[in-house]
Formats: C-alpha cells, sequence, structure tokens
C-alpha cells in the first residue's frame, strides 16, 4: 500500500494525456498527502515527441476543478507567464502552485481541461489526522517521512537537470570492418540560466546561453587489448535562438540558429598533439511540412582562432563551413549528409547516416537502427591529412 501512495498518483497523471500546438501535457501532482487548506506545487509537464525544438506559450492561470465522488471545487493553478522552449524527444517540468479548498479532503482528482486535458491525483488528509506538523508541498522540514523527503528531493533534482540538458549533436555507437573498427559519439548541451532568475527575466534573450560538450571517439575494438585509436574531445560555449512555432507552416519553416566558441582537441602529447579553436554560426531551417516529410537544413560556417604548429594546414581538408542536410519524417526513416569542402575545393569529406526507429522487444528500446557511410580526409583529428572509406551499423540515441 505504501508503494501505491507514492506512485499511484504519477501513474494516474501519465494515463490522462492531452496534446496541444503538437505537444503532450501531463499534470504531476505530490505523492503524499497534503493539508486542506494548503498551497500544493504542482508540476505541469510538457513533452516533446518530435525531433526538432519546439517553443510553447504557456499561461500564467490554469483554470481547472478538483471532484470526488459528486462534489467539485473550481480552482487555479498560478506560475510563471512566458514561453516554453521544450527540446526534441525532450521534456519540461513547469512549476505551478494550487490553494486547497478548506473543506476538502480524501482522494481527489485535478483536472485542467485548457490549454490541454490533463489529471492528477491528490491525497488530502484531514486537519485532525495531520495535526500542527503538517509540512506543505515543497517543503521536506518538519516530520515528513524519510521516505516522502527523499522522494521530494529526487523530484525536485530530476525536475531541475530535465530543464537544462538536452541533445546537442548526434549521439550513436557504429561498428564495421577495417580498423579501428568502432565509432561513437555522445553529445549534449546544458542551458545556464534559470528562466526566474533576474538575469533570463532582465534580458530573456540570455535564456538561449548554454554549455555544450561533444566527444566523438574512433575504437580500434577489434586488436589485441581494443585500444582507442583517436578520440576528439570538444567542449563549447554557445547561445542558441529558436524560433517560436506557430503552428502554421507553408514550405520554407525557419527554425533559428546557433553560435559559439569550440575547442577541439585529441588530448594527447608531442607528435600526436592535434587541437584547434573554431567560432561558428549555424542557421536552421525546413523545406517541406515539418509534421511530415520534410528536408532539414544546418548549414555551419566557422572561422580558425589562432594556429596549431601540429595541424597548421588543417582548413586545407576542412575548409571553413560544412553543411547537414536531413530528410526524412517523424518516427519514420531519416537520411543525414553531413559534407566539408577543403580550402582549395580539391579535399574534403562526406558522412551519410541513415536510420529508423527502432521496434526491438515491441519498441522496447528508445533508439534508432542506423548505417553510417564515411568517405573522405579527417575522420580522426589524428589523420587529418589521410584519405579513408569506410560503412559501419549500429544504433543511434539522437538523431
Amino acid at each position: 500500500m505504501k508503494f501505491l501512495r507514492h506512485f499511484l498518483p504519477v501513474l494516474l497523471a501519465t494515463a490522462f494525456l492531452g496534446t496541444a500546438q503538437g505537444a503532450t501535457m501531463v499534470l504531476s501532482a505530490p505523492t503524499r498527502e497534503i493539508s486542506p487548506g494548503g498551497t500544493v506545487s504542482v508540476d505541469v509537464v510538457i513533452f516533446n515527441s518530435d525531433p526538432e525544438t519546439v517553443t510553447y506559450a504557456l499561461p500564467i492561470t490554469i483554470d481547472g476543478h478538483l471532484s470526488r465522488d459528486r462534489e467539485t471545487w473550481n480552482v487555479a493553478l498560478h506560475g510563471r507567464k512566458g514561453e516554453v522552449i521544450v527540446p526534441g524527444g525532450g521534456f519540461v517540468r513547469v512549476p505551478m502552485v494550487l490553494a486547497l479548498p478548506a473543506d476538502i479532503s480524501g482522494r481527489v482528482v485535478l483536472e485542467i481541461s485548457q490549454p490541454a486535458p490533463a489529471r492528477a491525483v491528490i491525497d488530502v488528509g484531514s486537519r485532525a489526522t495531520m495535526g500542527s506538523s503538517i509540512v506543505e508541498s515543497g517543503d521536506t522540514s518538519g516530520d515528513a517521512s524519510d521516505s516522502s523527503s527523499s522522494l521530494l528531493a529526487a523530484q525536485r533534482m530530476k525536475r531541475y537537470y530535465a530543464d537544462h540538458f538536452s541533445a546537442h549533436e548526434p549521439m550513436y555507437f557504429v561498428i564495421g570492418g577495417g580498423a579501428p573498427a568502432a565509432k561513437f559519439q555522445i553529445s549534449f548541451k546544458y542551458r545556464l540560466l534559470n528562466d526566474v532568475g533576474p538575469p533570463a527575466r532582465w534580458m530573456p534573450a540570455l535564456r538561449g546561453l548554454h554549455i555544450g560538450y561533444t566527444q566523438r571517439s574512433l575504437w580500434d575494438i577489434s586488436s589485441e587489448s581494443s585500444p582507442f585509436y583517436d578520440t576528439s574531445y570538444m567542449p563549447e560555449l554557445l547561445f542558441e535562438s529558436l524560433a517560436a512555432d506557430k503552428g502554421k507552416h507553408s514550405g520554407f519553416t525557419w527554425l533559428g540558429w546557433q553560435a559559439g566558441l569550440q575547442h577541439e582537441s585529441n588530448g594527447q602529447s608531442g607528435a600526436d598533439s592535434r587541437s584547434l579553436n573554431t567560432f561558428y554560426f549555424r542557421p536552421m531551417f525546413v523545406l517541406g511540412d515539418p509534421d511530415g516529410w520534410r528536408l532539414i537544413l544546418r548549414p555551419k560556417f566557422f572561422v580558425y582562432l589562432g594556429e596549431s604548429d601540429k595541424n597548421a594546414n588543417l582548413q586545407e581538408y576542412r575548409g571553413y563551413s560544412e553543411i547537414r542536410a536531413i530528410f526524412g519524417k517523424h518516427n519514420r526513416l531519416s537520411v543525414s549528409m553531413t559534407g566539408r569542402v577543403g580550402e582549395d575545393f580539391d579535399k574534403g569529406s562526406l558522412q551519410i547516416d541513415v536510420t529508423y526507429p527502432s521496434e526491438f522487444l515491441s519498441g522496447s528500446f528508445a533508439t534508432y537502427v542506423m548505417a553510417q557511410y564515411w568517405t573522405g580526409y579527417g575522420e580522426s583529428l589524428l589523420r587529418y591529412d589521410q584519405r579513408s572509406s569506410t560503412i559501419r551499423f549500429g544504433f543511434s540515441l539522437a538523431r
């Protein structure tokens, strides 16, 4: 029963989903009894199943009602007004506050119909049984049980970090023939400022400030002792400005832009050391129907800052720009091509990634099956001036 008391409200909340402007909304209520007449912190959780980031306008007040048996109480959820940026394939929790009526008790259902239908279950204890040491939602001090305090702390931590972390570049693991046989990439970005803090309130554009990290490794997994052949470490400071999704699309849709300072090195010393610093600008837009078959274009223009004597002629092979074109449909096939042309247009590279949503174990794994073809110069920073071609197969976590 203790398990049900903690988790039934969350399970019931996720069972009643609503959609608005392409997003899915869920209410997440506290998982312990709340005092009547007190305030309750309720999270409005907005999910985005599309691969592109969307901007969702959430009102400052959401009207709803509490019900138990045949009794009904009209209530309102109060929060902050503004645009909520929901990363592709991710979710955002928006905290709101609800004042409970003084004459309510027992298990009640909180329900809203706008901006999207959603429900949550709240357990309200009587004043007599809860006594004077009641701990209101959002406060873990007092006589709350250790399990309730731990659960609330975990929810706060999850909400805080989930609002800030999102995917950046594609993440995948692929393996093929030859050496190095395996290749993988991890990438994420972290939004530095909270929406409710003074800097973001005074200058809303600062909400786009992120730190990012990408790591791409070539792994000689088939050799004895399976050494790593080369790894590129790419920390960066970037600014992202995303266009609001107005729900109406023509043949051209502007998504926004990114700009950043990026360092890249392979972590080696001596003759094998490679490093560079760049400043880049990347616009992003869609041709076609963003919700159907579409072509996403993400050109990237960059300049080199400083020069390393170990890779002084890198621009001959990488040039000063790249373009990534992604053709596909949400939850369907996607073909991505990333091309670079060297400084004199006689060198360069092409990477083709083909991904499809995995149905392994009836869709239990949130992955994509993937095939990758690489040809050209610079797959590894260590041997950026050597040409290579290879085909690898594996899976992708973010495409």
